[in-house]
């Protein structure tokens, strides 16, 4: 019996722009958990492969603290007698070049064998219990157009095994999002390569298991939701039972995630007298401590309306009672004077926001205190004028 544990886009060391130091900390920690509970179910289940299809790492330079984990967790792996076969992916791959991508440097230690070329496939060959498995794999090609076949060209001489195993990291045909834009293995190349049995693919987040006649196809998808839009999501990772070519079991192991919100407040429904009250209240009934939240307010707003409705309280109090706070606040427009939207809502004015903020500031202040707001509103005048 064949037993392999395969996972993807992890995003170790992924950096949140709008993240304070202490929320970025321990959303990398999560995101270092995750993986850590693939590492210890392949331990648990005594697999024989550990395979990981690319995005390792978020970006092609990760943190210290993120190449010093994996380190310890491919060690535990070697440990306990667990091959481990590895590819690049989008993200951590260099476009430049064909240079050092991050998990290279597990392999220039022994500790994984990564398959580096772009336009060849390599294959490795191991005997287990009597059955000759071939794993292949070859690095996403950052030179490719958005949905290009990425086997398009790539040369390979067929394994002889009696089952082969094939990494990729790219989508595949008919199961990828509307806004994709990267390589996409399409069926009629599965068709094709019959010496191929089982493909894993990294890239897509959401987990996919299809079979094209004689070969299937797994996408693990990834171990923790990285964005508001993958709130539906599952994240884990598969575990695979093979008697040669013959699957035992292929089944998706759910990793818990960190909880996600999302909410959306219309602005027909702000109590106009107090908006930012009326906002306050949603957010408390909506609020954990552990969550990451993202709220959008969307509608027309009276221009009175809209200035009495402090986004920058409302922000701060999400921030305050969540683990992590997203106001999204594109889809807010402003009432003409005749109450009437304009258009598709009129373009709160720059300048116009500048000026009132500064004013409010400056009637509270004196001396110096007041001067230096004036200076601030000429600076950021003057800038806005440039770029006007």
């Amino acid at each position: 019996m064949i037993k392999l544990v395969c996972t993807a886009d992890n995003h170790l060391g992924r950096y949140y722009g709008k993240m304070n130091l202490r929320q970025l900390g321990e959303r990398r920690a999560r995101l270092r958990q995750a993986f850590a509970e693939t590492v210890d179910f392949a331990i648990k289940k005594r697999a024989h492969f550990f395979l990981q299809c690319g995005d390792l790492f978020d970006r092609e330079s990760p943190p210290p603290t993120e190449l010093t984990f994996v380190a310890q967790q491919f060690h535990k792996l070697r440990e306990a007698g667990i091959r481990i076969y590895a590819i690049s992916g989008n993200h951590d791959m260099p476009a430049s070049s064909d240079g050092a991508t991050p998990v290279r440097i597990y392999d220039a230690l022994h500790a994984a064998h990564v398959f580096n070329k772009r336009t060849e496939i390599e294959f490795d060959f191991v005997k287990v219990e009597g059955t000759t498995v071939a794993i292949g794999g070859i690095a996403p090609d950052p030179r490719l157009d958005p949905g290009a076949d990425p086997l398009d060209g790539v040369t390979f001489t067929s394994p002889q095994a009696d089952v082969s195993l094939l990494l990729l990291h790219c989508g595949f045909e008919g199961s990828i999002p509307s806004d994709f834009a990267e390589t996409i293995l399409p069926k009629s190349r599965v068709m094709e390569m019959q010496c191929i049995d089982y493909y894993f693919l990294g890239d897509i987040h959401r987990t996919h298991k299809a079979i094209v006649e004689h070969s299937t196809v797994i996408i693990p998808g990834a171990t923790e939701r990285m964005t508001f839009g993958e709130i539906e999501e599952k994240p884990g990772f598969y575990y695979v039972e093979l008697d040669g070519k013959n699957a035992i079991k292929l089944s998706h192991q759910s990793i818990e995630p960190q909880p996600m919100r999302r909410e959306i407040i219309r602005t027909t429904d702000i109590d106009k007298a107090e908006p930012t009250e009326y906002v306050y209240d949603k957010l408390r009934e909506w609020a954990d401590k552990v969550q990451l939240m993202q709220l959008r307010i969307e509608g027309p707003l009276e221009r009175e309306v809209y200035h009495r409705l402090r986004f920058y309280d409302v922000w701060r109090l999400g921030n305050e009672i969540n683990f992590y706070f997203d106001l999204d606040r594109a889809a807010v427009t402003l009432k003409g004077e005749d109450s009437q939207v304009i258009g598709t809502g009129e373009v709160v004015s720059i300048r116009y926001e500048v000026d009132r903020v500064a004013d409010e500031l400056a009637t509270h202040r004196e001396g110096d205190d007041r001067a230096l707001i004036e200076e601030a509103r000429a600076m950021v005048m003057g800038k806005l004028g440039r770029e006007e």
